[in-house]
């Protein structure tokens, strides 16, 4: 079993190399169970090394880990639409509204259903309107 030392040290090098990681893919990766990750992880982000940003990935919420010295970007909205295009394959044909988890969505500007409807249309299903 690897040391608190020797953990925290794995993490920042991951960070380093990676400049980025979720959480769960973390405690993964070192195979160390999740509280352990989480309790080293609070310890290094209020010793000011990391920065832990709440992010849902599945539906699920994790943290991205990202090194406290790395500007956080936000997502491009087309990089955004490609992400969304991806996961829009489990929704078996219904829109995402459905499953859809926003309390103040607009249809006009869901990023969303805009990923469906394109993915549908080029599909070559053109009833999706």
């Amino acid at each position: 079993m690897k040391s608190k030392m020797a953990t925290r040290e794995d993490i920042l090098q991951i960070l380093q190399e990676k400049g980025a990681v979720l959480q769960k893919d973390l405690w993964k990766e070192l195979s160390i169970d999740s509280s352990k990750c989480s309790r080293i992880l609070r310890k290094l982000e209020r010793e000011g090394l990391i920065k832990r940003v709440e992010v849902v990935v599945d539906g699920v919420k994790t943290f991205k880990i990202i090194p406290a010295n790395m500007e956080i970007k936000e997502i491009h909205e087309e990089d955004n639409l490609k992400i969304m295009m991806e996961k829009v394959k489990d929704l078996k044909g219904l829109p995402p509204c459905f499953g859809c988890l926003e309390k103040n969505c607009d249809a006009i500007s869901c990023i969303k259903l805009e990923a469906w409807l394109l993915k549908n249309s080029k599909n070559g299903k053109n009833d999706v309107i």
